[in-house]
């Protein structure tokens, strides 16, 4: 089920345990909207800071938070996330912890592959560098874009940090992603 009708069908109470239900068909990309229980956020960008496996993040709007075993690149994992809906985007971080001496990049690239296909996306995400800022590391923020399961368009920004066995995941999803909503977002990560 691609990300957008999830997103509908999680704001129905009475549609979550459905959803929750389809999780297991699901790929690691869309758990990310999945197990984030959507609660009602101001429509104006309201950024806070949230705390989430040792890195301290920026939300624009109160986050739910959960945690959920996932399948991903042949390894059971924990994903721990948080995540709230704002202003037309869907803004969540991710973390998952690798069992000692797994491959990082294989499941980096299979999670980036099963974000674009939750999406509908045709063509391989734009990779974007960005300089390191203040105690935020340098990232590659991938830029995507697809479609919603009404046929709207859909954009997407991602990116994947490494901290030691700790993997983190930035993603935000909106039709049209402007730079109040992107900036922030990415560059207030701080490690604890």
């Amino acid at each position: 089920m691609p990300l957008p009708h999830l997103l509908h069908r999680l704001r129905n109470p009475r549609r979550r345990a459905q959803a929750y239900e389809l999780s297991g068909c699901l790929g690691a990309a869309s758990l990310v909207v999945l197990c984030i229980p959507l609660g009602a956020c101001s429509p104006t960008l309201n950024w806070r800071s949230v705390t989430l496996e040792g890195v301290q993040a920026a939300l624009p709007c109160k986050p739910d938070q959960a945690q959920r075993p996932v399948q991903l690149a042949d390894q059971e994992l924990t994903l721990s996330m948080a995540g709230c809906e704002a202003d037309g985007g869907l803004y969540a971080v991710s973390h998952l912890r690798l069992a000692q001496g797994a491959q990082v990049q294989p499941l980096i690239d299979a999670w980036r592959t099963q974000a674009l296909q939750a999406m509908r996306g045709t063509a391989a995400p734009v990779p974007t560098p960005l300089a390191a800022l203040g105690t935020r590391p340098a990232l590659t923020v991938y830029q995507a874009s697809g479609s919603n399961p009404r046929g709207q368009a859909l954009q997407a920004r991602w990116t994947w940090v490494q901290r030691d066995r700790d993997i983190y995941h930035w993603a935000l999803y909106a039709p049209v992603i402007r730079a109040e909503m992107e900036e922030p977002f990415f560059s207030a990560m701080q490690w604890q």
